[in-house]
């Protein structure tokens, strides 16, 4: 590999830096070939990929980015994940990946301007998605002027049975 072939690929690292908001570095080597292409098409799904880089190339593009404080999970065979969309889906589809088959881990990284390690990126994982909040949120929402549309939409019953039975008890 040339120079400017090492060039290109440290740019498309950046390149990709830029446009995620969530970054995460895992270990793939546990990962049979079939596992990291059922990992890779869960992550596309959500806007978000999974690629392999040389080291040296991801720490290169790390410290021109003034990121090289996540360097130190650049350890061993990694893949980085860059999640474009949502910054938390993505860790959610590794951590489930991760329960499913065991393997792999997040060694580390980056999401919206905060560096997390293993540990932190584990509590993030349980949070919810933005699509799950969002129902939750609407489900708050609505759930007040539901029962305010049952509890209308029975006085009309309500009314015409005691009607009803008013009539019934004027023949008696």
């Amino acid at each position: 590999m040339g120079i400017k072939e090492k060039k290109e690929i440290v740019k498309e690292i950046k390149d990709k830096i830029d446009r995620a908001n969530s970054i995460f570095f895992t270990n793939f080597l546990e990962l049979g070939a079939s596992q990291m292409n059922e990992l890779r098409r869960n992550l596309e799904k959500e806007d978000a990929e999974m690629k392999v880089f040389k080291n040296r190339l991801i720490r290169k593009a790390l410290k021109e980015h003034s990121l090289d404080n996540l360097s130190k999970f650049v350890e061993g065979p990694v893949a980085i994940i860059f999640g474009y969309d949502d910054p938390i889906l993505p860790l959610k589809i590794v951590f489930d990946f991760k329960e499913e088959e065991d393997k792999p881990g997040v060694n580390g990284g980056y999401l919206e301007g905060e560096i997390f390690d293993e540990k932190g990126f584990s509590k993030l994982a349980s949070i919810p998605s933005k699509e799950e909040l969002h129902r939750m949120f609407l489900n708050t929402l609505y759930s007040p002027l539901n029962k305010m549309i049952f509890i209308l939409s029975n006085l009309p019953r309500k009314l015409i049975s005691v009607l009803k039975e008013i009539a019934k008890r004027k023949e008696e």
